[in-house]
């Protein structure tokens, strides 16, 4: 069975959804004669702001290696709040107004750290691949980003070995929507730049999540070069929704799953659903409006003032699994994607999860971008540009009516967007890559 050298920082027991991907592409690939070899980070030493332990068990036949690491952010997390995990940033979501302090470790990370804080586990990373690439006789290797600082690996054992090598990339590098807030000097951006200009130069494929990363990762690149860069969506694990079934409430329950920071204002929608409200007696009485994961507290204080009179109820964290049941209760899902330029690159990881409930998505961003291409073939599932309050209004009173009148949906069984299906495209292009190489 041909074996490949994943790179990966985000593994289980690391929990969130940047871990998902490579944790879903490990434990599929060998259906598809392929043997993924991990090499990861200690979790002991890692940075992860949450810990999933129920996701080792999509990864217990996977052969994974650890090693340690000497970065940062653990250190900065207990200064902040006493704590090695609680600090720890995840895009600022849940980061007040930043004081002195806040300033000037935004400051360091982004003009000292370069690309990343997560840089540390580079050297331990390097010497660890290389073993793994002459005693497995790997000549595959494949580094997921973010961080980008694992493609840094990636790029010296391109240099020093004879191996092809894939570069992953789930969100942008020097357009990521954090680094306006890192307070980078001109020639922290340079330097960047350059890193990532190298980076996808000496790649032999580069991968991502969507058609529009795909575009922009082209447009960094020649004429020549363009062609290897190929788009894999994410997917969703449909074995995590077998057994599980939809629990009927008496409130209508609005959902908004995962991060939800300053840069992804929901303030449109809020306005909305308050018109609705106003405009629909006893509606008040009836709406949960629930947020499960890191959101910035002045959203939350917009929701507060705005709508005091629904139930509202914030959830830092939950395993995974439960967040599949969340999902699948929610009468209507919100999606907000963040306010940048590069807004039509964005498919947050649980849009495939999302779409794969059945349930109403309303989302928030880039009404032509990818998540509203990837939404324009889902019944029930609408991209609005934050500036179009009365179309949200209009689309948050139809679904609470149909929901009066008790309209319920099925799961979609969109078997086209399953990890499986996904995981057998990305094995199609490692097969792709290593017949180029023999043909050469």
């Amino acid at each position: 069975m041909k074996k490949v050298l994943i790179l990966t920082y985000y593994f289980p027991p690391s929990g969130g959804s940047g871990v998902q991907r490579w944790m879903y592409f490990s434990r599929y690939l060998k259906e598809f004669g392929i043997e993924p070899i991990v090499l990861t980070v200690d979790p002991e030493k890692a940075s992860y702001k949450f810990l999933d332990k129920k996701f080792l068990e999509h990864v217990k036949d996977v052969k994974v290696y650890r090693t340690s690491t000497m970065e940062p952010l653990k250190f900065y997390s207990k200064m902040v709040g006493g704590d090695e995990r609680a600090e720890i940033p995840q895009g600022f979501a849940g980061e007040s107004k930043p004081g002195l302090f806040r300033k000037i470790s935004r400051f360091i990370r982004g003009n000292f750290f370069i690309p990343d804080a997560r840089k540390g586990w580079n050297r331990y990373a390097y010497l660890k691949a290389k073993e793994l690439i002459k005693n497995e006789k790997i000549n595959i290797v494949i580094t997921n980003g973010t961080p980008h600082s694992t493609h840094l690996v990636g790029l010296k054992l391109k240099k020093k070995n004879n191996i092809k090598w894939i570069c992953d990339f789930r969100d942008p590098w020097t357009e990521a929507y954090y680094n306006k807030d890192m307070y980078r000097t001109s020639l922290a951006q340079k330097m960047d730049a350059r890193l990532e200009h190298e980076v996808l130069s000496k790649a032999d494929m580069i991968t991502t999540i969507g058609p529009g990363m795909a575009k922009l990762l082209r447009s960094k690149l020649s004429v020549e070069e363009q062609a290897k860069v190929h788009f894999v969506y994410n997917g969703y694990d449909a074995e995590l929704f077998k057994g599980l079934e939809k629990e009927e409430s008496e409130l209508f329950n609005i959902l908004h799953l995962g991060i939800l920071s300053e840069n992804q204002p929901i303030l449109p929608f809020i306005h909305a659903l308050r018109k609705v409200l106003d405009k629909l007696e006893g509606m008040q009485e009836k709406v949960n409006l629930l947020f499960v994961g890191k959101v910035s507290p002045s959203i939350i204080n917009q929701v507060k003032m705005f709508l005091p009179d629904i139930t509202f109820t914030q959830i830092e964290y939950v395993p995974h699994h439960e967040a599949i049941q969340y999902m699948l209760n929610a009468n209507l899902l919100l999606n907000s994607l963040a306010e940048t330029k590069e807004s039509e690159l964005l498919i947050s990881g649980k849009l495939m999860e999302y779409v794969a409930t059945g349930n109403p998505i309303l989302a928030l961003g880039n009404p032509v971008g990818d998540a509203a291409k990837l939404l324009s073939s889902v019944d029930r599932a609408e991209v609005f540009s934050r500036d179009n309050e009365s179309a949200i209004a209009t689309f948050i009173e139809e679904i609470y009516s149909k929901w009066v009148k008790g309209d319920r949906y099925p799961k979609s069984g969109m078997e086209i967007y399953s990890r499986y299906e996904t995981t057998r495209i990305y094995a199609g292009l490692i097969e792709q890559l290593e017949k180029n190489d023999l043909k050469g």
